[in-house]
């Protein structure tokens, strides 16, 4: 009788202790996620805190947490070697941890948190598992169900990249070369100095010519233009894609993007008016600013399917249109040679200098160059306006690339283990 007498205690105790957790192992838990920063650039490091709370009498014996971050951030480990002078760095997308919280128990934490891709990414959420004194009823949970739970948001903004160093023209020239296509005006390239003028930028006064005349001079400066940049990204990685609302090679996309940041970070030194137009469903991509992009309806389907941006111009309003890059889906709204089309049909709309200081150009930005954007050329060309592609890859689908159309090709592609990284 009294080993049955101890046996039922012992049932009775795992009955009420497993009744007692099941109705109140979340009572009092909480998981919270806080972010050093909202925004960052890719490769940069930002700190990721965490916090694990069990506001009541009762103890959790048992609380694994595994954490899990979105693709594209990684946490970021050094590991000291066996002599204490070296380190080893580590990248993981999940961690692991196990805790046994006594009653009003708060644990805090902070990881270091790399940046490897752009994108707006939502933070906060971890899934959980718990166990009560015996181990014998195991409860996994979101950490989202819990109460007071918040998510934070990320926004990782493109990096611009050295197009001086990753791109050459197609006819294999390099070097310093002063021609009539340059972009924006090169302070390195000088022409000569004339008298200052009104309006004339600081940075271009030349201080020896100054001292020489006794009244300021500035350096004339090669090839500049006022122009308004139409900046055109199209989010086919192929001429003919497996599936058609979707890149197969998203990689090159990326790159696609880098490059859109480094001409949209160059433009904003001049203050010159920047737009973009790319054939991505504009409601898809997240910007909190409702009136940063749109499309231009024409009521017809091609034209509700290409989205467009404001106008940007200036350091600040920069940094607007590179959130705009970083919240870019990788969808495919319509077919790149549909896009073209409706611009050659629409010129005034897509072309327009948006302050009417100056002529507009395009700056086709694709992973591969083909006929169809040859042929492109030709037609905006009669129109007036001046078209420039860069190439991300050495895909090309058109036999000849006739001599009087500026390519820049890049002399090294962002692979896919790159990207997956």
């Amino acid at each position: 009788m009294f080993y049955l007498a101890v046996l039922l205690a012992v049932i009775a105790v795992y009955l009420a202790q497993m009744w007692l957790y099941r109705r109140h192992m979340r009572q009092g838990l909480s998981y919270t996620v806080r972010l050093s920063t909202e925004e960052a650039f890719e490769d940069e490091d930002i700190f990721y805190y965490d916090e694990l709370v069990n506001d009541k009498l009762l103890p959790i014996p048992f609380l694994k947490v595994n954490s899990d971050l979105p693709q594209g951030l990684y946490f970021h480990f050094l590991d000291a070697a066996a002599d204490g002078k070296e380190f080893r760095e580590s990248h993981e997308a999940q961690v692991q941890s196990i805790f046994v919280l006594q009653p009003h128990q708060k644990i805090s934490r902070r990881w270091r948190v790399t940046c490897k891709k752009r994108g707006v990414y939502t933070m906060g959420d971890a899934v959980l598992v718990t166990n009560d004194l015996f181990g014998m009823n195991t409860a996994s949970f979101s950490a989202s169900a819990l109460p007071g739970y918040v998510e934070s948001r990320l926004t990782v903004l493109p990096k611009p990249i050295d197009l001086n160093a990753t791109f050459v023209a197609a006819d294999g020239l390099s070097g310093d070369i002063v021609t009539n296509h340059g972009l924006l005006t090169d302070p390195l390239i000088r022409a000569g100095t004339r008298e200052y003028r009104p309006g004339d930028a600081m940075r271009q006064v030349n201080w020896k010519s100054t001292a020489v005349h006794g009244h300021l001079m500035v350096n004339i400066e090669e090839h500049f233009r006022r122009f308004v940049f139409n900046i055109v990204i199209n989010m086919q990685s192929r001429d003919i894609e497996k599936h058609p609302e979707v890149p197969s090679a998203p990689y090159e996309i990326e790159r696609c993007i880098s490059v859109a940041a480094t001409l949209l970070d160059r433009a904003s030194d001049e203050n010159v008016p920047t737009r973009l137009i790319l054939n991505a469903p504009y409601k898809s991509i997240r910007i909190d600013d409702p009136h940063a992009v749109s499309c231009i309806d024409l009521g017809d389907p091609v034209g509700r399917k290409i989205a467009i941006s404001r106008s940007y111009a200036g350091r600040m309003e920069t940094l607007d249109a590179l959130r705009l890059l970083a919240g870019i889906p990788m969808e495919i709204s319509v077919p790149e040679e549909q896009m073209l089309d409706h611009i050659i049909a629409n010129p005034a709309l897509y072309t327009e200098a948006a302050d009417h200081s100056g002529a507009a150009n395009l700056i086709v930005v694709s992973s591969y160059i083909s006929e169809r954007m040859i042929h492109f050329h030709r037609a905006m060309e009669a129109l007036g306006v001046r078209v420039i592609y860069y190439i991300t890859s050495a895909n090309r689908n058109a036999l000849v690339l006739p001599e009087d159309i500026e390519i820049y090709f890049s002399v090294g592609s962002l692979g896919e283990r790159d990207y997956k990284r």
